[in-house]
C-alpha cells in the first residue's frame, strides 16, 4: 500500500540544474539550506527558507539549487492521499505562482508529517496526519496549489502504482486491471491526458535515479534499480531528460 506521505531529501554542494523533474505525487518543497531558481511559466522564482513551493501531481520543473556558504539543502514531501473531496473547491483561487510564504503552523504540520518515516503507524493514523497540513493550507487559500482539482488524473494513478517498484517490468497489460480497465482502455484515457505509458515509466525511473544518486549509489546500482540492464542506455536517458549525465549530477552532491 502506498503511504500517505513520503519524505525526500537533496543536497549539493555545487550548483545543480535540472531540468523536466518529474514529481508523481503534489508535493511540498521546503529549502533548509541555500536557494532555489525556478523557471516556472516564463517566470523567475526564487525559492529560500520562507518561500516553499507548492505544485500539483505530474508537474515537471526546470530549476538551480544554488548552494550557500554551507551547501545546499531542501526536503520534497510527496502527498499521494487527496484532501477531502470538499476542500478542493473551497476557498480564493490561488495566484499562478506555486510558492506560497509559510507559516508557524503550517511549518509545524510539515514537521509532524515529514517525521512519520521514523515511526511505524498505522494507515489511519499516517492519513489523519497528512490531514493537518491539507487543513492550514486550505486556511490559506492555498491548498488548490497542490490539488487544482477534485478527481486523481489516471496519469497520476498510473504513476502512484509504478513508483512502489520503479526498477519492475511494468506492463500495461499488469497495471491495467489494478485501475479496473482493459489495456486498450488504458492506452485511449493516457492518450487524452497526453502522455504515453512508455513517457510516464521513464519520468518515474529518472525521478527515482535522482534521489537513489543523492545516496550516492554508483550509476551500475542506480540503473539497476531503475529497470534498466544497461548503464550506457541509463545515462543516455538520465541526460536526455535532465540535461547532464549521472556522474555530472553526483559530482554536484556532497562527497
Amino acid at each position: 500500500m502506498t503511504p500517505p506521505a513520503r519524505l525526500t531529501r537533496y543536497q549539493a554542494r555545487l550548483p545543480q540544474g535540472l531540468r523536466n523533474v518529474f514529481l508523481p505525487a503534489a508535493t511540498l518543497i521546503r529549502i533548509d539550506k541555500g536557494e532555489k531558481r525556478l523557471w516556472w511559466q516564463e517566470q523567475a522564482l526564487v525559492l529560500t527558507g520562507d518561500h516553499w513551493l507548492a505544485v500539483p501531481a505530474g508537474s515537471r520543473l526546470t530549476f538551480l539549487n544554488q548552494p550557500g556558504g554551507d551547501g545546499f539543502a531542501s526536503r520534497a514531501l510527496s502527498l499521494h492521499l487527496p484532501p477531502p473531496q470538499a476542500w478542493c473547491s473551497d476557498g480564493p483561487t490561488p495566484a499562478a505562482r506555486p510558492c506560497l510564504t509559510t507559516t508557524p503552523a503550517l511549518t509545524w504540520c510539515f514537521e509532524r508529517v515529514a517525521e512519520m518515516s521514523e515511526v511505524s503507524l498505522c494507515q489511519e493514523s499516517a492519513e489523519a496526519q497528512v490531514t493537518s497540513p491539507y487543513a492550514e493550507l486550505r486556511a490559506m487559500g492555498a491548498l488548490s496549489l497542490l490539488f487544482p482539482g477534485s478527481a486523481m488524473a489516471l496519469s497520476q494513478r498510473l504513476a502512484d502504482l509504478m513508483a512502489q517498484e520503479p526498477g519492475a517490468e511494468h506492463t500495461l497489460a499488469a497495471l491495467a486491471p489494478h485501475l479496473a480497465m482493459s489495456r486498450a482502455t488504458l492506452t485511449r484515457h493516457l492518450a487524452a491526458e497526453g502522455v504515453t505509458f512508455a513517457e510516464l515509466l521513464a519520468r518515474v525511473r529518472m525521478s527515482h535515479a535522482l534521489t537513489l544518486l543523492q545516496q550516492q549509489l554508483p550509476p551500475r546500482e542506480v540503473a539497476l534499480a531503475c529497470g534498466y540492464r544497461s548503464v550506457r542506455r541509463f545515462a543516455e536517458r538520465f541526460r536526455g531528460h535532465f540535461g547532464l549525465t549521472p556522474q555530472e549530477y553526483l559530482h554536484t552532491c556532497p562527497q
